[in-house]
């Protein structure tokens, strides 16, 4: 996605991957309010967590350093709301209503309605009780991936703005 406005197969990996994860994380918000979760939140999850497996190793195999800037930084926001959840947690927070809002809406970006649905499977299930610090460990551990990727790509001689050109600095002139 750099200046020559073409995208490549991780990138259209990556952007379908997010579509897949705004949409799963919608209807697992929805059917997560009354616990209503049924077979298809079950399904769209698996799909998330493989299409999520699957875009990590592409990724870790040719992912540019654009891409990876900008997941990085998803996964870095989203290690930061687990953050807050969690001190909020230790500390016995109470926030206003409306900044209450504004973190729900916010943790649209985030795998946190994701990440709710499978830690009631696992409570309903196996009994155990994860919390938002798996979460948030799991959001931190995807943030340093994304940001060794990324600092790999720019070390190969890639920037943020494409492939770096040896040639592109000399002039016709100076030949």
């Amino acid at each position: 996605m750099g200046d020559n406005k073409r995208w490549s197969a991780a990138d259209v990996a990556a952007v379908a991957w997010v579509a897949l994860h705004f949409y799963t994380g919608v209807h697992a918000f929805l059917y997560g309010l009354h616990r209503t979760y049924t077979s298809w939140t079950w399904v769209l999850l698996g799909i998330w967590l493989l299409g999520l497996l699957a875009l990590d190793i592409w990724l870790y195999a040719s992912g540019g350093a654009e891409l990876l800037r900008s997941l990085k930084w998803l996964w870095g926001f989203s290690a930061g709301m687990y953050g807050v959840m969690v001190l909020g947690g230790l500390l016995d927070w109470t926030i206003p209503d409306m900044v209450a809002l504004v973190f729900v809406i916010c943790a649209f970006v985030t795998p946190l309605f994701q990440q709710e649905a499978l830690f009631w499977l696992f409570r309903e299930t196996v009994g155990l009780k994860p919390g938002a610090f798996i979460g948030f460990l799991f959001c931190l551990l995807h943030f340093v991936f994304i940001a060794w990727l990324h600092r790999r790509a720019k070390q190969r001689g890639e920037t943020d703005h494409g492939p770096v050109d040896p040639g592109a600095g000399i002039l016709e002139s100076e030949l």
